[in-house]
Formats: C-alpha cells, sequence, structure tokens
C-alpha cells in the first residue's frame, strides 16, 4: 500500500514536470524568447511562372531550358518534360 502511494507520486511528479516542460517549448517556441517582428523584404524578390502547372518559382531555384525564343523556367524535371513533349 506504501508503495504503491509512493510510485502513483512519483508518476504524478514526471506528468507535471512533463505538462510544464510542453508547455514552455511551446510558449518559447511561439516566442522564441522575444516578441515576434514581421519584416517585409527590402527588395521584391522576381519569380517566373511554370507554363506546364503555372506554379511560381524563384528563377535560381528552377528547371530551366533554353528554347527558340529564351529562357523557359520550371517547377520540376516532371513539368520540363511535360513541356518538351508537348513542343516536340
Amino acid at each position: 500500500m506504501l508503495l504503491r502511494a509512493v510510485l502513483e507520486f512519483v508518476f504524478l511528479l514526471l506528468a507535471a514536470r512533463a505538462f510544464w516542460r510542453l508547455l514552455g517549448g511551446i510558449v518559447q517556441g511561439m516566442t522564441n524568447g522575444q516578441p515576434r517582428e514581421v519584416h517585409a523584404p527590402q527588395q521584391p524578390v522576381p519569380m517566373v511562372r511554370d507554363p506546364v502547372c503555372g506554379t511560381f518559382v524563384l528563377p535560381d531555384r528552377a528547371v530551366t531550358i533554353s528554347d527558340g525564343r529564351g529562357r523557359v523556367h520550371f517547377c520540376s524535371t516532371a513539368c520540363r518534360d511535360a513541356y518538351r513533349s508537348r513542343t516536340a
């Protein structure tokens, strides 16, 4: 009987500690220890549109090919291959 009471007490202590650590982590994650400030970029980021699916991508991260008219940007190799098969 005494052993059971001690085990229940230890379990309650561990559960309370886990709860408070979880709650503290959530609060810290939301605020990062400071009030959050949202900053807009100083300059606009130029993006290009994928002609197959219409997704906007950053030119430096896009998959590109050159056709007769210029450089064409794609979000993935699948869209690039679909464009090639459609224009071939």
